[in-house]
């Protein structure tokens, strides 16, 4: 302990004479350091720590699919998860989980907020406990809705001010009232996507009397989801294994409701895959930026600090001439660059804590579970480990060349005035390059990213998103059918008529529609179902799936979708009139190849399904509601005056600002019905910025990090050239007194610059190749092995890596023999 501490003062006095290189090493170390911890800290909370419930790993999620239209997750019918819990033998427990809009009444106005629907066992079943009161429990079970229900931490205090007599009190929700009986606290969230936000509400169901049909049908797969807790001692793989044979007899038994054309087959997949496996790639990929940093910042500072020991020559020389042991003087050097590090951990951490709710909101809105990000005492262990980590990293390589055993070499080329050995300027020169090679693949890989978001932007979504303001509507869904204003499709009609009628009248205003809440939500609540072909076997093909949506009349001349045959809908389309509907280019392409589709019919479901026929009068242009990377998915329209719904959403394309007109729209639809609320008012513009978010975030990252890197490759190569001219001084002051023009000194020293980038660039290609293909999942319409993109990028570091060159160069040629020789 006594040593260690000297080796510490000891340090510290060196590192104090030097305070210039002491703040460049302690900057360059705090940002490869905070940006490994912030990355850390990220995924830590999302990917590593477990779901915070009763032995996560058993908790699943269970998806219908019907694989021979290659369709996912198409809902479950209620006696299917009847049987998944009774007759499966998979699961200990099943439960729904159904994200809804609802109306919240009784307040000064109507508001929105976002409830699930669960079976009675949901929280039994993740083992969760409430902060105030209780939860609802199987024993709470209705066929219908309970009337008990559980409020969110964020929803007591919005509402109730945080008031500890909240239980008991009333909630009208659609019109239904419930009783509060239970505070949620406030670090739990649902382990699964919500419809826009949090959860508020959470109310139990039977899904066996209204509103719902009962005695509920097999073919109706309503439920849009299950989540489930798997048997004891059973995995995943297991658990699909026998809910695959379970799901052949049921084929067998039901072979109407399963027809073996759909290819009907449940799926599992663990629920932490499921909350967190889309965004794994884009965290890993955060993760191995920054490590990069961090590794070209340690290469960087063990550069200079190789150049710095060249001056220590004699002083190191002379301790091991006077006996000190070669071990000593290692751990002596490698104290000094610990200390730096810790210096520069600690400035990182400074700065996380500093700067957290800033990089917090550089993340995509939407990314699950990042209100578990915290930088607790984990991450701080994580930078204590990583800054020792760091020192040992960046000083060994100078720590061992210092205490090389040549004492008698070293005091020859200490006496000299602190020069650099051969083995020196080959250790900086291998290390220089490691540093391009490292930079470059970091600048190839934001090279990518770039190109790969160019292709996204310039992908046509099929509409025009400028201009256009969207808000959205929900009307009230009573349980008991018979107290529903709007339960009349009529009624619902009139409403949507006259809201779009005094919408319209707004000023600034041009034209509006609606649609049945989801016609453009990129991915989120899509309603994939299956359809009928009018005079086509099933046999014949595999079962067609297609995005169903209601839309007004105007609704594609709002969002200046393109007509590409047929007619749009009129406002004489209604339930008086015949049943029509409108496919887009990829359905019409993919059933009436060669041929018009126009005057065929289609209906939603099977065949022996009610649904009445529509005929096909229009052919619009495709719509990308699936995101922008994602493939066109097919569409089949109807009106939504001839099958409305009560979700529904207006598309204004305005002249004015769009953040102008919420009021406006707020009073036009309350003055209709003031029970109504209207909510999530926003531009076209901010929802696609939202669809690209995670792309903008992967590109963002990489590309600052990618810049740091070529400024400290850039560095790198300026110091060593820099030290490397000083260090020759003698030399080209000769060259120059034998007649060397300025020109071949120029020449000479930007010659074995270059050299040393050409290696580094030759390595880091290398590298490239064989590390891109990680951001394959990334990548939208580019290659991970793009070589426009591998040509550019070496090009643009060899061209910083000849202007670091450029100055060093300059100097060389300035040198006066006379001075050169003299000094020497």
């Amino acid at each position: 302990m006594t040593s260690f501490l000297q080796d510490i003062r000891f340090a510290a006095r060196v590192l104090a004479k030097s305070p210039g290189f002491t703040l460049v090493a302690v900057l360059t170390l705090a940002l490869g350091i905070g940006a490994n911890v912030a990355a850390f800290g990220m995924v830590r909370a999302i990917l590593l720590n477990p779901l915070p419930f009763t032995h996560p790993e058993q908790i699943v999620r269970v998806f219908d699919d019907l694989r021979s239209s290659n369709t996912p997750n198409v809902g479950m019918s209620v006696p299917e998860l009847w049987d998944f819990q009774q007759r499966a033998g998979v699961f200990q427990d099943i439960s729904v989980i159904w994200p809804i809009s609802a109306d919240l009444t009784g307040g000064d106005r109507p508001e929105r907020v976002e409830g699930l629907v669960t079976s009675a066992n949901y929280f039994t079943m993740l083992g969760a406990h409430a902060e105030l009161g209780r939860l609802y429990t199987p024993q709470d079970a209705q066929p219908g809705f309970s009337e008990t229900v559980t409020i969110s931490d964020a929803l007591w205090h919005r509402l109730f001010g945080g008031d500890p007599h909240v239980l008991g009190k009333k909630l009208r929700l659609d019109q239904d009232l419930y009783t509060v009986v239970g505070v949620m606290p406030p670090d739990f969230r649902h382990p699964g996507r919500t419809l826009q936000t949090d959860v508020d509400v959470y109310l139990a169901c039977g899904f066996n009397a209204l509103p719902f049909p009962y005695p509920p049908p097999r073919g109706q797969r309503f439920l849009p989801g299950a989540i489930a807790r798997l048997k004891p001692g059973l995995s995943v793989a297991d658990a699909q294994t026998r809910l695959a044979n379970f799901a052949s007899h049921l084929s067998e038994e039901f072979p109407n409701d399963y027809p073996a054309a759909a290819g009907w087959a449940p799926r599992l997949i663990a629920i932490q895959e499921d909350l967190v496996g889309n965004v794994r790639s884009e965290l890993l990929v955060l993760f191995g930026a920054v490590v990069f940093v961090l590794l070209i910042g340690c290469v960087n500072l063990a550069t200079f600090l190789l150049a710095r020991s060249a001056a220590r020559q004699r002083e190191v020389a002379v301790r091991l001439a006077l006996g000190a042991s070669r071990a000593r003087l290692i751990r002596q050097l490698l104290t000094e660059g610990i200390l730096i590090a810790s210096f520069a951990g600690a400035a990182a951490v400074l700065a996380i804590v500093w700067l957290q709710h800033a990089l917090m909101s550089l993340a995509p809105a939407d990314l699950p579970r990042l209100t578990e990000v915290n930088f607790g005492g984990g991450v701080l262990l994580f930078a204590l480990v990583i800054s020792i980590l760091t020192g040992l990293l960046f000083g060994l390589v100078p720590a061992l060349q210092a205490s090389s055993p040549d004492q008698i070499s070293s005091l020859r080329e200490g006496s000299r005035g602190g020069g650099s050995s051969k083995r020196q300027r080959r250790l900086s020169r291998i290390l220089v390059a490691s540093e391009i090679a490292l930079s470059l693949i970091l600048l190839i890989g934001a090279g990518l990213l770039l190109r790969s978001f160019q292709e996204v932007l310039e992908v046509h979504p099929g509409f025009n998103p400028h201009a256009l303001l969207t808000s959205q509507i929900w009307l009230p869904v009573p349980n008991d059918p018979n107290m529903d204003p709007y339960r009349p499709p009529e009624k619902r009609v009139a409403f949507l008529r006259e809201v779009i009628r005094r919408v319209s009248a707004i000023p600034g205003v041009e034209m509006t529609a609606a649609d049945n809440g989801n016609a453009i939500s990129f991915g989120a609540g899509r309603s994939n179902v299956p359809f009928t072909i009018e005079g086509r076997p099933l046999e014949s093909q595999s079962t067609p799936v297609a995005d169903q949506e209601s839309v007004s009349p105007d609704f594609f001349r709002v969002l200046q979708t393109p007509l590409e045959s047929g007619r749009f809908f009129t406002e004489a389309d209604d339930t008086s009139s015949q049943m029509v509907a409108l496919i887009d280019e990829t359905l019409a392409r993919r059933y009436w190849l060669g041929e018009s589709p126009l005057g065929h019919r289609i209906k939603f479901g099977a065949i022996q399904s009610q649904a009445p026929w529509m005929t096909i009068v229009g052919v619009v242009g495709n719509v990308k509601t699936d995101g922008f990377t994602a493939a066109s998915a097919p569409h089949i329209y109807a009106c939504i005056y001839q099958n409305i719904r009560y979700a529904m959403t207006l598309y204004l394309r305005t002249s004015v600002p769009a953040g102008t007109l919420g009021t406006a729209i707020r009073r036009a639809v309350e003055s209709v019905d003031p029970n109504v609320p209207v909510f999530a008012i926003r531009t076209m513009d901010e929802i696609v910025s939202r669809s690209i978010a995670e792309q903008r975030f992967a590109l963002q990252i990489v590309g600052m990090f990618s810049l740091a890197a070529m400024i400290l490759a850039a560095m790198g190569i300026y110091g060593v050239m820099a030290y490397s001219v000083s260090q020759r001084t003698h030399e080209i002051g000769i060259r120059v007194a034998l007649g060397a023009q300025r020109a071949d000194i120029f020449r000479m020293t930007v010659g074995n610059g270059m050299l040393l980038v050409a290696y580094g660039v030759g390595s880091g290609l290398v590298g490239s190749i064989l590390l891109m293909r990680f951001l394959r999942s990334l990548l939208f319409a580019v290659t991970p092995t793009d070589p426009a993109t591998f040509i550019s990028i070496s090009v643009l570091l060899a061209v910083v890596a000849l202007v670091a060159c450029y100055v060093p160069a300059r100097r060389a040629t300035r040198v006066d023999p006379l001075v050169a020789l003299r000094e020497e």
